[in-house]
Order: C-alpha cells, then sequence, then structure tokens
C-alpha cells in the first residue's frame, strides 16, 4: 500500500507540473512568432513565466543570463517591450551561432549581446569545476550595474560537475546594482539547492524556491512581492 501510495503521489505531482507549465505557455503565447527550440535543458515555461514576472514587475532592466536559449529570446522580447539589454553568456560555439540567427531573425539584436565565453579554470570554482572564461566576460561587460542575474549554465546535471554553476554570483558580485535579483534554475537537483544555500550566505538575501512552479529559486534584496 505505501509502495502504492507514493506511486500515486508521483503521478499527481507529473500532473501537476504538466498542468502548470502548459497553462505557462498560454501566459508565453503573445511572446511567441516563431518557432523556439525547447530543449531539455532549457528553462520550463512555467518557469520562464516567474522570470518575466521579476523582469515586469521589478523593472529589471540590466540582465546577464548565463547560458543562452529559449529564455535568452523571450527576455529579449520583453526588454524590446519595455527597455533594457540582455548580456548572455555562452559556451558552446555552435550553440551561439544558432541562436545569435533566431535573435537577428527576430529583430532583436540590439537588446542582446551574446557573448561565447569557453569553459577553462576558475579560482572561484569549488575544487577544480571549469566555469565561464572570467577574461571574455570581464572585457564584455565592464562597469555594468546588474539588476538581474539568471543562471541556467553552465552543465551541472550529473554529481561530478553538480557545482558548476556556484561561481556566478561571487563573480557577477561586485558588478551587482544596489538592488538586484537572482534566479538559478534546476533546484530540484541537490547541486543547486547547496549552491542557493551558499549564495543565501554570501549575499544576505532570501531566495524563494518554487519546485513544481518552474523548478528555479528567485532572490532578492527588495522583497516587496512574491512573484
Amino acid at each position: 500500500m505505501l509502495v502504492i501510495n507514493r506511486l500515486r503521489r508521483t503521478i499527481f505531482m507529473d500532473l501537476l507540473v504538466a498542468a502548470k507549465d502548459q497553462l505557462a505557455m498560454e501566459y508565453l503565447r503573445p511572446l511567441h512568432d516563431l518557432y523556439i527550440p525547447w530543449s531539455e535543458s532549457a528553462i520550463r515555461p512555467s518557469g520562464m513565466v516567474k522570470i518575466l514576472n521579476e523582469i515586469l514587475i521589478y523593472k529589471r532592466r540590466c540582465i546577464v543570463e548565463c547560458g543562452g536559449g529559449v529564455s535568452t529570446i523571450f527576455i529579449a522580447k520583453m526588454l524590446k517591450m519595455k527597455g533594457g539589454h540582455l548580456y548572455t553568456i555562452e559556451n558552446d560555439k555552435e550553440w551561439s551561432i544558432i541562436l545569435k540567427q533566431q535573435i537577428d531573425e527576430l529583430g532583436l539584436t540590439e537588446y542582446v549581446t551574446l557573448i561565447n565565453a569557453p569553459l577553462a579554470k576558475s579560482d572561484l570554482s569549488i575544487g577544480d569545476l571549469l566555469w565561464y572564461d572570467q577574461e571574455i566576460i570581464r572585457n564584455q561587460i565592464d562597469n555594468l550595474d546588474i539588476d538581474f542575474l539568471i543562471v541556467d549554465g553552465p552543465l551541472a546535471y550529473l554529481k561530478e560537475i553538480q557545482y558548476s554553476r556556484y561561481p556566478a554570483v561571487p563573480f557577477f558580485r561586485s558588478y551587482f546594482a544596489k538592488d538586484y535579483s537572482i534566479a538559478l534554475d534546476d533546484i530540484n537537483r541537490f547541486g543547486e539547492r547547496e549552491i542557493i544555500k551558499k549564495w543565501k550566505t554570501l549575499t544576505g538575501i532570501q531566495f524563494d524556491r518554487f519546485f513544481i512552479d518552474g523548478g528555479i529559486a528567485i532572490g532578492r534584496t527588495n522583497k516587496t512581492f512574491t512573484t
């Protein structure tokens, strides 16, 4: 009976997650006018809605995204309507080319700076894990006041690389505006949950965790609303 109840709960949770994402796709429809490749590693639709809500409600205008994809397109479209600029960091050169083509075709070029930064050794990493080439990033984001950092890269799906995304906050910390938000995807995984704890200690900000509603965590200095 215990096994059956667990199975029922699992099925219920899967159905609930699917329903959340289906509803989110309806919310995102006005920003859709071209097919966008939505891979398994992309931010879930309900997580994308959370991020767009954050941009709209808190007026985020200088955004850095670690890991480019479908989120890049949606964020750039929002910034085209509201103003602002997105800096997307991607280590995969071939994917960067595909993403750049999508950005150009949609007329979003002036709203996105795509930074191709291969993975390299970093003194900010936990252990000897690789992170984006810091010098390349510095050359592209000098003097920015970042008010939203979105972390969905680099890849961290295996146990041996589960802390790959940790350096993002230590690196960008000196670039943060006085009022800012941080989002981390894939918090269903142990590594990301541990990273959130470390970032909380580092920044002093609280993170809301949305396990069903997007699988992301969002923290901000100004907690006026919950998005």
